[in-house]
């Protein structure tokens, strides 16, 4: 009788914190928690107002949650994204506080006067920075599809309000396109799988080796890496031998202003020999409101568009400018036209 009774009591107790704003984890009054990627536990404003975000990619993650007016800090990466600005024109006003990419890219003592509610970065180094400053910080961070997904429910937790529907409706989505995809390719058979050599930058030896987002997506595509038995790493440069020897079914420029590096590939003869360029098969990869082929939410689009590339007779019916708007309006409530449809599955910039 006397456990019933106590076990009523804590009952009641964690009703009434949970109505006065009190974590059941113990954050204090007016306050919730979230734990990071890193797994930090964080506790941050029961609603979030503003937030810094210093990774690139990740402010993507943001506007697709619903949560862009909340930004008051981005990159300055973010703010020469053509097709972010036509989404969300208001980016244009945020100050950047990442001015480069990499580590230790941003002033922590500007950040620190801006006194967000959040900042969120992608680096554990940066993190600890900014936690020993005082800064309420969470790490999101992602080389997978399940990693993908994870920062969008984790920077969803951090936004709070309705942005934990609309990270779910999102990973759906997602999850039934990989699933189309399988289901479409169930009885590929090796032989069949394109091999994809993938550019990353403007140096048309920079790649992305066999642990990477860009091997899974072509994977799931139903093609191969070419290179992936030559590195291990995320990133990386092969060199011509070692790219003439991989002899590449299908190449993919993927980044902005593909058309100077395409013009190299088809005019440098040290590439003439390669089965893609002799067969026409270099593609600029689209770009939206960040890369799709690289840590964005548009993996979604990526693994459709790359899977219609490599086996049309499997994917004729499907109508990638229709689903692309699709998303957009989705996913950004962003009207694209066709027009605007057909230039970003070009890789070109919005007009």
């Amino acid at each position: 009788m006397k456990r019933v009774r106590l076990f009523s009591l804590a009952l009641v107790l964690g009703v009434l914190l949970s109505l006065f704003g009190v974590s059941p984890l113990g954050a204090a009054e007016g306050t919730r928690r979230v734990v990071d990627m890193g797994g930090t536990e964080v506790v941050l404003p029961q609603d979030v107002r503003t937030v810094i975000d210093l990774w690139h990619a990740n402010n993507q993650v943001v506007l697709l949650l619903g949560g862009a007016d909340k930004l008051v800090g981005t990159t300055s990466i973010v703010k020469e994204l053509p097709w972010f600005a036509e989404v969300y024109p208001r980016i244009r006003e945020v100050r950047p506080y990442a001015l480069s990419s990499g580590s230790g890219n941003f002033n922590t003592e500007e950040v620190l006067k801006a006194n967000a509610d959040v900042v969120i970065t992608s680096s554990a180094q940066d993190a600890k920075v900014l936690r020993d400053a005082g800064i309420t910080t969470v790490l999101v961070t992602f080389r997978d599809f399940e990693g993908l997904k994870e920062t969008v429910r984790v920077t969803a937790r951090t936004l709070g309000g309705d942005a934990e529907e609309r990270a779910e409706a999102f990973i759906r989505y997602f999850d039934g396109n990989l699933r189309q995809i399988r289901e479409r390719l169930v009885d590929l058979k090796d032989a069949d799988r394109p091999k994809v050599y993938q550019i990353r930058g403007k140096n048309p030896l920079e790649t992305d080796g066999r642990v990477s987002i860009c091997t899974e997506w072509i994977e799931a595509a139903g093609g191969i890496n070419a290179i992936a038995h030559v590195t291990d790493k995320n990133q990386g440069t092969v060199t011509m031998e070692e790219l003439l020897n991989a002899d590449p079914d299908v190449i993919i420029v993927a980044t902005r202003n593909a058309a100077p590096v395409i013009e190299q590939i088809r005019t440098a003869p040290e590439w003439a020999s390669l089965k893609a360029v002799k067969n026409g098969r270099v593609y600029a990869n689209p770009v939206g409101t960040f890369l799709w082929s690289r840590y964005s939410c548009e993996e979604a689009l990526q693994v459709l568009w790359v899977a219609q590339l490599l086996h049309p007779d499997k994917f004729r019916d499907v109508d990638m400018n229709a689903e692309v708007r699709k998303f957009y309006k989705t996913f950004y409530g962003y009207n694209m036209t066709e027009d605007g449809a057909r230039r970003m599955l070009a890789g070109l910039d919005p007009q």
